[in-house]
């Protein structure tokens, strides 16, 4: 399960940087939270071999096991979920990019996502 967690962060960190390269933000915003909630998803994983089965569990299992990251992380949800009303900008992508950066630093997973955190601080 680890390592779907991670190819699946990786598809969805390059989806989402392609879609910014190009200036759909919405599109890469939706991907960038994916990513995000994905690690948050590996961190549970690594924690106590449980799986979220949604954005709701993810977000339960998170103010439980890592409070610190999920305080950090606040607000991201709808930044993502207004994708569907409002046409975002880069600026909101580098909102929940920096929300990446953060569960990387707290989880302690720059080792694994060294590459990662290179690719999101280059565009």
């Amino acid at each position: 399960m680890e390592e779907t967690y991670k190819k699946l962060f990786e598809e969805f960190l390059d989806g989402a940087i392609n879609e910014e390269v190009i200036g759909r933000y919405n599109s890469a915003i939706s991907n960038y939270y994916k990513a995000l909630t994905t690690l948050c998803s590996l961190l549970i994983y690594l924690r106590n071999r449980k799986t979220a089965n949604s954005h709701q569990e993810v977000d339960l299992f998170m103010s439980v096991l890592f409070p610190d990251i999920r305080k950090n992380i606040d607000g991201l949800y709808k930044t993502y979920t207004s994708t569907y009303q409002i046409l975002k900008t880069k600026k909101d992508c580098e909102e929940i990019k920096n929300g990446i950066k953060r569960v990387i630093k707290l989880g302690r997973l720059e080792k694994d996502f060294k590459e990662a955190l290179e690719k999101i601080s280059v565009i």
